[in-house]
């Protein structure tokens, strides 16, 4: 007689509580429904809050990388996504065709003040703190020190959560 453990497994993302059951067979490796319930979890991406704001602190960490030479196309990639991604494509073009650059300072989130995630789509509303040079022929030609409020769509891609677009709130 074969004794059968049934494992029931819960996926919160979800709008309600949806059990998803894997059976087992005694001294069965582990190994196997571990690797059954990352597949349904790549399905069914979720994002926490500090997950979304720790996102957004590291975009603004690799800023520096993207926006200067050698202008990081890969870890852009890494971070963003759509219409974000496009348009930083365009901005590190005219960067390098006008020789500029830009370099930063303070780069900080102060605070989360809103988010909101569903499927594959979060919102989180942060103020942020940057301090921002911008370099044209080796000459400074603007320098902002501010705090600002700015919401970030994150959409989950590529199995992982990217920046799809930014807006300043203030």
């Amino acid at each position: 007689m074969k004794l059968r453990i049934l494992t029931a497994i819960f996926l919160f993302p979800l709008a309600w509580t949806e059990p998803v059951f894997a059976e087992t067979s005694p001294g069965q490796h582990f190994d196997s429904l571990t690797a059954q319930n990352s597949i349904i979890l790549a399905q069914n991406p979720s994002i926490t809050l500090g997950e979304a704001a720790d996102l957004v602190s590291e975009w603004l960490d690799a800023k520096s990388r993207i926006f200067a030479p050698p202008f990081d196309r890969r870890t852009l990639e890494q971070f963003t996504t759509g219409e974000l991604y496009q348009d930083t494509l365009k901005s590190i073009d005219f960067l390098i065709e006008n020789d500029g650059y830009y370099e930063y300072g303070v780069q900080k989130v102060e605070t989360v003040e809103r988010f909101a995630a569903a499927g594959n789509k979060a919102t989180i509303e942060v103020k942020v703190t940057e301090d921002t040079t911008f370099y044209q022929n080796g000459e400074v030609k603007d320098s902002n020190f501010n705090t600002q409020k700015v919401r970030y769509k994150l959409e989950y891609r590529d199995g992982i959560w990217k920046i799809a677009n930014f807006q300043v709130l203030n």
